[in-house]
């Protein structure tokens, strides 16, 4: 009988909870207004390429309905813009070469000079600037693919050498770009695909992390197989734009931020998001069907 009255005490208790929880509220949220983003990057050959997106929310109809998918997407990527570059006195006008991504015409290279983006929007009627000054370079010293074929996979590894300025407080990154025949569909975690040159690979490094690997680097190129052409790009970065990368690094892809500790990304984008870096890149090729 105790029994019985200690379910039937747990049942009531279950009961009354449910009759205490107040009524569902209606909640109209704002509307939400979407931000220009902001991307960039020198590819091997020296062209500079800016990423445009509009921001978005799980909230919105890109958020909710997206599988992850390049049609998911599509509403998000600027094609709708006038891009420019101002540098040495003169104006640079990016074309659009795809939707989300502008290139300029010819290379912008010079080290020392400053660059200013402009971007005007014409679907959001919104426009951004943003300032960055490109670096000097710094070149390798020694840089080559090594390929170990074992029993069961073949591993693509770079291994690089380089001397750091112990006068300067130096930034570094280091990517991998591949013409990848193994290319599975939309890499979210490289913005810069165009079906062709693909990022494989991204580190980041200070002085500190080189000089504690004596100045020596090895990649494995998971992605990459020996029938590819791959460029290696160093690039001299300024310390907010790896702080920036770093930050993006811990948070993963756009699927990993929605469940990860929120992260408020630095950002020399006025009137956006994201970051505009400039950089003059040491790049080496690789037909790895030579080694």
């Amino acid at each position: 009988m105790k029994k019985i009255n200690y379910i039937f005490g747990l049942i009531g208790i279950v009961l009354i909870s449910f009759q205490c929880q107040p009524d569902p509220l209606d909640i109209t949220l704002p509307e939400y207004e979407p931000s220009l983003v902001v991307a960039s990057q020198v590819l091997p050959g020296k062209i500079m390429f800016i990423g445009l997106t509009r921001s978005f929310t799980v909230l919105s109809s890109a958020g909710s309905k997206g599988s992850g998918d390049s049609s998911t997407f599509s509403n998000v990527l600027v094609d709708s813009a006038f891009v420019s570059i101002e540098h040495s006195g003169e104006v640079d006008t990016l074309i659009n070469i795809s939707p989300g991504l502008f290139a300029s015409l010819k290379p912008l290279d010079n080290p020392g000079v400053n660059y200013t983006l402009k971007v005007t929007d014409y679907m959001l009627n919104k426009s951004i600037t943003a300032s960055a000054e490109m670096l000097e370079s710094v070149k390798f010293d020694t840089v080559y693919p090594v390929i170990n074929n074992n029993l069961n996979d073949t591993v693509v590894t770079i291994h690089a050498e380089m001397t750091d300025d112990p006068m300067d407080n130096n930034f570094y990154m280091i990517n991998v770009y591949s013409r990848n025949i193994l290319n599975d569909g939309l890499d979210l975690n490289s913005f810069f695909t165009n079906g062709e040159n693909k990022i494989q690979s991204t580190i980041l490094y200070n002085d500190t992390e080189l000089k504690n690997l004596d100045y020596k680097i090895d990649i494995n190129l998971e992605k990459v197989g020996t029938k590819d052409s791959i460029a290696v790009a160093l690039s001299n970065i300024s310390e907010s734009y790896y702080e920036f990368l770093k930050k993006r690094e811990k948070s993963g892809n756009i699927f990993t931020e929605l469940t990860n500790e929120p992260i408020n990304y630095p950002s020399n984008i006025n009137g956006g998001l994201g970051f505009f870096n400039t950089h003059f890149p040491d790049v080496e090729y690789f037909d790895l069907n030579e080694y």
